[in-house]
């Protein structure tokens, strides 16, 4: 016979045994006992936080037969049957496959019969967010004035896809993640209860990974009891959850504070040769980061769940670490977690994190040397006779070993030839860059070198956030999964095609006309197609729509996305960190 999971073993089955949630059990108590019981409640939150708990909860607590202090008792017959799944009058709905609208008709047929021994008909729908609209529009009605002796409950781990003809009818409860301390606490007491030992930090690791689901931490404490006779040990957890014991993320950190790219690099194979979940060891790492960064920009502890010896050593590498270096590393360390999903190449990506991470500068040339940031450029001027004016001239700069390893800026001058059209301008821009105006300064050297400004400098402003070229190179994998996704929506398409990238914003060209364009601009087409774009991008992506050829990216831009595009160029501008605005004459 099959045992019971610890989960169900152990679901709260009085308002006291509730682990969390304060804010929700202290409403519907004052509820219960003022008798102002809602028709309808809607309980949204993620997943494993007690949602369908409390349903039962508050099914037990208003047909429960004894003092309003008392209710839920679990002792008398009703609450007992509702505990034991035996109660007629509490129907359990899947919401997942009961979708359509003739389980709605059937739900409100059943509705006005009164129930058979309880003192309210009792319905949880779960994950109601699964129905249909026309499920939704037809329940509408009842679930506004329902029958007197019928009570409705919703629960939904995904709030913002139910209707808000459907929410303005309930009374609403959000419940949030369990803490650390919680999970952690339920757990030795758990543990306990079923004379099982836990080692030190095995209740800790294990709520670290349940991130807030309760019902995962006992999922998971449930399958560590299946393979030990009294005592679980924090071996068994890591080899389990694949995870690298905290110490050795705190090692990482620790060599990326003192800078020291041998030992990051060092700890980092010693995890991959443990055989830890990389994806998982990054997500501890990004943890632990933004824990250091709130340390080190408040100098307060008291807002982290986490142990002493963790708080000890974040407080230490804290002191040792300014906020912006912690910032650029989460940056780095945050977007790792796709590139190790579809890496053949193991801790690749996470060692080049690292040692980008302690060669990359951490604040742009401008703020280093005193000249003007890039937000706020200046342009050099000419006087009639084509002679620099004395404020063109740009002071002179000592090169260094802490100014070689800054990051450079590509400054883009041409010098066009008078009376030709704008289109012989653009024309004479040309794609390579090797030749400067500005002499090569040796490294190591003290001699104070001028930057030479060109003439005339056009700067060329280019936002985009990626390649127009990287669109068309994925146009058709992203033709398909819009297929997939929505035929419709597809069947919209033809005839459009991308033409421009204004920041994060893909335009694109409705070939057909006005009528493509107001298709494809409609919220259900906006959402798809950007969902679509983004998840191929690996970035936020937006879309806008133009049927004025005008707006197609100029010339000059293309050329730049064109260098940004070569292999040689998008090295320079990774290693310092460089940005094209401009293609220099020779």
């Amino acid at each position: 016979m099959a045992g019971q999971a610890l989960y169900r073993k152990w679901r709260s089955q009085t308002f006291g045994e509730l682990v969390g949630q304060e804010p929700v059990v202290q409403t519907l108590r004052n509820a219960i006992r003022s008798g102002r019981i809602g028709h309808a409640y809607l309980f949204t939150g993620p997943r494993g936080v007690g949602k369908t708990t409390m349903a039962r909860l508050l099914a037990k607590a208003v047909n429960c037969l004894a003092p309003l202090e008392e209710r839920p008792c679990d002792r008398c017959s009703e609450c007992r049957a509702i505990a034991e799944g035996r109660a007629l009058d509490v129907i359990e709905m899947d919401a997942a496959s009961h979708t359509g609208v003739d389980d709605a008709r059937e739900l409100i047929e059943k509705v006005q019969f009164r129930p058979t021994s309880a003192r309210f008909k009792v319905y949880i729908i779960d994950e109601v967010h699964m129905l249909s609209t026309a499920a939704f529009n037809a329940l509408l009605k009842t679930l506004e004035e329902p029958p007197a002796h019928v009570l409705f409950i919703l629960a939904t781990t995904e709030f913002h896809k139910v209707p808000a003809t459907i929410t303005s009818r309930c009374q609403r409860f959000a419940f949030s993640r369990h803490s650390l301390s919680d999970i952690t606490g339920h757990l030795n007491y758990v543990a306990h209860a079923e004379q099982i030992e836990l080692e030190a930090g095995v209740a800790e690791q294990i709520a670290r990974a349940a991130t807030g689901a309760m019902r995962d931490a006992l999922s998971i404490l449930d399958q560590l009891m299946a393979g030990t006779d009294t005592v679980i040990t924090l071996q068994q957890v890591q080899g389990l959850l694949g995870t690298a014991p905290v110490s050795e993320v705190s090692s990482v950190v620790g060599a990326l504070v003192d800078g020291n790219i041998q030992a990051g690099l060092a700890t980092i194979e010693q995890v991959a040769e443990g055989g830890a979940d990389l994806r998982q060891f990054t997500r501890d790492l990004v943890d632990y980061l933004r824990s250091l960064m709130l340390v080190a920009a408040t100098g307060k502890v008291d807002a982290l769940d986490l142990p002493d010896e963790m708080l000890s050593a974040i407080q230490d590498q804290a002191t040792r670490t300014a906020v912006g270096p912690v910032v650029q590393w989460l940056k780095l360390f945050a977007n790792l977690d796709q590139q190790l999903k579809n890496s053949p190449y193991g801790q690749l990506p996470l060692e080049m994190a690292v040692v980008e991470a302690l060669t990359a500068p951490a604040m742009p040339i401008a703020a280093r040397v005193g000249l003007p940031s890039h937000n706020a450029p200046t342009r050099a001027t000419s006087t009639t006779n084509g002679q620099p004016r004395p404020q063109d001239t740009v002071p002179p700069v000592k090169a260094n070993m802490s100014q070689a390893a800054s990051p450079a800026r590509l400054v883009a001058a041409v010098s066009p030839a008078p009376h030709k059209t704008q289109d012989e301008q653009v024309e004479q821009l040309l794609p390579p860059v090797t030749s400067s105006a500005t002499p090569v300064q040796q490294v190591g050297s003290t001699e104070e070198t001028p930057v030479v400004v060109p003439e005339r400098v056009i700067e060329i402003e280019d936002n985009a956030a990626f390649l127009l070229e990287e669109v068309i190179a994925l146009w058709e994998q992203f033709l398909l999964d819009i297929q997939a996704e929505n035929r419709f929506i597809r069947a919209a398409l033809p005839g459009v095609k991308p033409i421009n990238v204004d920041g994060h914003v893909l335009v694109m060209l409705a070939g057909k006309g006005v009528w493509q364009k107001k298709k494809l601009e409609e919220e259900k087409s906006r959402r798809l197609l950007e969902r679509i774009l983004s998840k191929l991008l690996n970035q936020r992506v937006g879309v806008r729509f133009t049927i004025d050829q005008q707006e197609e990216m100029p010339d000059a831009r293309k050329l730049i996305q064109h260098a940004r595009s070569d292999s040689l160029i998008r090295k320079a501008i990774n290693i310092f960190e460089a940005e094209i605005v401009g293609i220099d004459t020779p």
